[in-house]
């Protein structure tokens, strides 16, 4: 017999471009298993959809370009004043990274 190993196969961010999302989680204080590096986790709704992640590291300073930069120029570094924010992933490659606000999406009448 084979002993099932319960392990989940993640993607790693998962948010998609020019998407609307609401900030509905943030956990502060993670570290991985392996390496112990210390992040923060954000997660996502979208208006229609399954829940997004991005995972940030911490560091003593980041740049505005990083991950966790970005959110923090944009949202300041308190991150209960994080959740319930509308925001929109314009550019999320590594050294340039851009989020913006927005307001939530409005459904179309019919």
């Amino acid at each position: 017999m084979s002993p099932e190993l319960g392990i989940e196969v993640g993607e790693g961010d998962t948010v998609e471009l020019n998407v609307p999302y609401e900030i509905v989680n943030v956990e502060e204080d993670v570290t991985t298993e392996v390496r112990f590096l210390q992040g923060v986790r954000i997660e996502f709704m979208p208006s229609k959809g399954e829940v997004a992640r991005v995972m940030c590291w911490r560091r003593p300073v980041v740049g505005k370009a990083s991950k966790l930069g970005a959110f923090i120029t944009l949202l300041g570094t308190n991150t209960d004043d994080w959740l319930h924010k509308w925001v929109i992933f314009r550019n999320w490659v590594q050294g340039g990274r851009t989020i913006e606000l927005t307001g939530a999406p409005v459904e179309k009448k019919k």
